[in-house]
C-alpha cells in the first residue's frame, strides 16, 4: 500500500536513518518482517544487499527458508549473500544461549559485509509491536528509563525503518503486494519469553483495553523524549562529579553527588556498567560516610575514601624500566620522577620489579638510611589504598631499592665514594 511506504520514507528521513538511494545490508530470514523491509526499501530507491544466515536450528525448515530468500533475491534481482553456522557449538564455546549466540552470529557476520560491500548501513525487520514486546519483558525484569524505551531506529550501523509500523501493517503492504513468505513455527510456540507475551500477554491486554498496543507505543515515545532530557541532566551531573585520573581510577567526589537530585542515578550511569547492582549502589549511599569501606563487584572495587568513592582502575600495569651505566662524571642528573640514579657498586644481583607485600620496609633517601614501613611512607605520599596496592617497587633481592616514580632507597645512594652510576628510567 502507498501509504504505508510512505509512512517508512518520512520515518527513515525524521530520524535520519539513510541517505536517498544508498546501498543497505539488510538480514532476510524470508519471514514476513525482512520480506517487508527489503521489498520497501527496493521499491523507495535502496540498494538491497541481502544475506541470509542459515543457524541450522530448525532442520529441513531452515533448508526451506534458505530456498526461498534465494528464489525471492533471484525474481528481485538482488545479489544474495548466504552463510552457515553452527550455533549449537558456538553457543556451548561461548558458554551462552542458542539465542545470543544466534544473534552474535548474525550482527557480526552483517557487520563485516557491510564493510565488504561499502553499505552506509544494516537494517533490520523490527517493527511496532515488538518494540511494546521489549518494554514488557524489559519491565518484567526489571529496567530504567532506557530499558522501557525499547528499540531505538537507530543504534550505531543498524537502522529499523520498520519501527513505524504494526504487525498488521506488514501482513497488509504484503498482502497488497502479492508477496508471499515463510513462517516460522517456533513463533507460534510459547517456549520463548518473548513468545509468551506475544501469544498470551498481549492478547489480553487488547482486551482490557483495545487501544493497548496503541498507547503502549504512545507511552515508549514520550518516554524517550524524557530520555533525552535525562541524559543531558545526567552528562551535566558527572561532568560535576566524576573524575578520570591518569592511572585509570575514578574519582566520584561526595560532596558534589550529595548535591545532585538524584544521587542513585548518578552512581548507576558509573557503576552498573562495571558490574554493580542496585542494592550496592544504595548500601554505598548509606555509607558514605564511613572511610575506608570497600564494595566489590565481579572484577572491580569501589573505595570510600574521606570526600572521594574510588573506582578501581581495570588495570595497572606494571612499568618498564630501562637502564644505562654511566661514570660520575657523565652523569646528569634529571630532576623528573621518572628518573633513578644507583650506585651500581651496592646492588647485590639481577634487578626485578613486584608490588607491595604486608611488612615491607626501606630506607627512604634523605633518612640517613633510617628504615620505614612501606605503607607509612604510601600513606605519607597521599596514594589511594588501590594505588598502594599497585604500587611498582624495583627490588635488589629482598631489599627495596626503588619505590618507582616516588623514592630511592638509601642504602644505594650515589655519594662521594661511588664510582659506576645505575641509571634508571621507568615508562
Amino acid at each position: 500500500m502507498k501509504e504505508l511506504q510512505e509512512k517508512v520514507m518520512r520515518f527513515i528521513r525524521t530520524n535520519t536513518l539513510l541517505n536517498d538511494g544508498a546501498r543497505v545490508v539488510v538480514g532476510l530470514s524470508g519471514g514476513p518482517d525482512s520480506v517487508c523491509l527489503a521489498r520497501m526499501l527496493d521499491s523507495i530507491g535502496y540498494q538491497v544487499v541481502a544475506v541470509h544466515c542459515n543457524f541450522h536450528l530448525r532442520g529441513e525448515e531452515s533448508l526451506r527458508d534458505e530456498q526461498f530468500v534465494a528464489a525471492l533475491c533471484q525474481r528481485m534481482g538482488w545479489k544474495l549473500h548466504k552463510t552457515d553456522f553452527n550455533t549449537e557449538e558456538y553457543a556451548q564455546t561461548q558458554k551462552m544461549s542458542i539465542e545470543m549466540a544466534a544473534r552474535e552470529l548474525r550482527y557480526e557476520h552483517f557487520r563485516q559485509l557491510m564493510k565488504e560491500t561499502q553499505a552506509e548501513a544494516i537494517a533490520v525487520g523490527h517493527h511496532q509491536d515488538d518494540n511494546v514486546e521489549t518494554l514488557l519483558l524489559n519491565a518484567v525484569r526489571g529496567t530504567g528509563i532506557k530499558g522501557l524505551c525499547g528499540m531505538q531506529p537507530k543504534n550505531g550501523e543498524v537502522v529499523r525503518p520498520l519501527l513505524c509500523l504494526t504487525r498488521q501493517d506488514i501482513l497488509t503492504y504484503l498482502q497488497s503486494i502479492g508477496q508471499d513468505y515463510v513462517t516460522d513455527h517456533t513463533n507460534q510456540e510459547d517456549a520463548y519469553a518473548r513468545n509468551k507475551v506475544r501469544l498470551d500477554v498481549l492478547p489480553l491486554l487488547e482486551r482490557i483495553n483495545p487501544g493497548a498496543m496503541k498507547n503502549i507505543t504512545s507511552t515508549q515515545e514520550n518516554l524517550t523524549e524524557v530520555q533525552k532530557v535525562y541524559q543531558q541532566a545526567m552528562q551535566q551531573a558527572l561532568a560535576e562529579c566524576v573524575e578520570n585520573k591518569t592511572n585509570g581510577e575514578t574519582l566520584i567526589h561526595i560532596p558534589q553527588l550529595q548535591s545532585q537530585s538524584s544521587p542513585i542515578s548518578v552512581l548507576h550511569e558509573v557503576l552498573s556498567p562495571i558490574g554493580f547492582n542496585k542494592a550496592q549502589l544504595k548500601d554505598i549511599l548509606t555509607a558514605l560516610h564511613q572511610s575506608g569501606k570497600i564494595f566489590a563487584a565481579e572484577n572491580r572495587r569501589l573505595l570510600i575514601d574521606r570526600q572521594h568513592l574510588i573506582i578501581e582502575a581495570a588495570h595497572y600495569p606494571m612499568p618498564t624500566i630501562h637502564q644505562k651505566a654511566a661514570s660520575v662524571q657523565d652523569l646528569r642528573i634529571e630532576k623528573d620522577p621518572r628518573h633513578a640514579y644507583l650506585d651500581a657498586d651496592k646492588l647485590h644481583g639481577e634487578l626485578t620489579l613486584r608490588t607491595p607485600r604486608t611488612g615491607d620496609t626501606f630506607a627512604p633517601f634523605g633518612m640517613g638510611g633510617k628504615r620505614k614501613l612501606l605503607s607509612d611512607f604510601l600513606t605519607d605520599q597521599k596514594l589511594t589504598l588501590f594505588e598502594k596496592e599497585h604500587q611498582p617497587l624495583l627490588m635488589d633481592g629482598d631489599e627495596i631499592a626503588w619505590v618507582v616514580g616516588r623514592r630511592c632507597s638509601d642504602l644505594y645512594r650515589v655519594d662521594g665514594h661511588t664510582k659506576r652510576v645505575l641509571q634508571l628510567f621507568s615508562e
